[in-house]
């Protein structure tokens, strides 16, 4: 349970969040202009970390090259996946573009059919993530990645290697709650306007976005924008 100070601070948050995305949907008739939503929602989520408490921040373990989250599934929504496919779009050359089909084309093969216990101890390294143990598409990177923090890395090393190490023990509550709160928020805001909520397997929806361009047709149409296959 959070203090009723921090649980006050996050109610505040959620509703801003849901207040102020929802205000940003409503007139949004092209991709486009949902993807400018969606890089609000973002850089809200990256404002709430730099504007948490110095002290809270200091206990991340979180650091450039540490990967270890980087190893197991990510649970998305249609928004996270586009939003992700953009960047890469914008930003990759065609070489890396194709590499990284490649790479989600085989995430999406051992994952496939798979129920969501038997995908969580699938413990390969994402298909965006470099040799170097960073993010390919930091500034494109999905929620859930933006809002993990945790206090210990050996922890999170444990995990990386076994599905069973709990890491409810090194997550940071008020820096968790603060986060939690502005990605919810976000969340609803997009599920209020009609968009797609249903969760998807990251790489495996990544995959479908980067080479079935219908997709986005059906997500701007309020429809479920990936098959069944794809579902987290």
């Amino acid at each position: 349970m959070f203090s009723p100070a921090l649980e006050k601070q996050r109610r505040q948050l959620y509703v801003k969040t849901v207040e102020r995305m929802g205000q940003r949907l409503q007139a949004i008739t092209e991709p486009a202009a949902m993807l400018t939503a969606l890089g609000w929602g973002m850089q809200e989520l990256d404002r709430t970390y730099e504007e948490t408490p110095a002290k809270v921040r200091a206990t991340v373990a979180c650091a450039a090259g540490c990967s270890h989250c980087c190893h197991g599934p990510v649970d998305v929504q249609a928004h996270e996946v586009f939003f992700a496919a953009e960047h890469i779009q914008l930003n990759f050359s065609s070489g890396e573009l194709a590499a990284v089909i490649e790479r989600t084309a085989a995430r999406r093969s051992r994952v496939s059919g798979l129920g969501s216990d038997e995908r969580d101890r699938v413990r390969q390294p994402c298909a965006l993530l470099r040799d170097d143990g960073n993010c390919s598409i930091y500034q494109g990177r999905p929620e859930a990645c933006r809002v993990h923090h945790a206090s210990d890395a050996a922890v999170c090393s444990a995990h990386a290697s076994d599905a069973d190490v709990d890491l409810d023990s090194v997550y940071i509550p008020t820096l968790r709650a603060r986060m939690f709160a502005v990605m919810l928020g976000m969340d609803e805001a997009i599920e209020e306007a009609g968009f797609d909520d249903r969760s998807y397997d990251f790489g495996s929806a990544l995959n479908e976005a980067l080479t079935n361009s219908l997709c986005r047709v059906l997500w701007m149409r309020r429809k479920a924008a990936f098959p069944d296959s794809c579902l987290a």
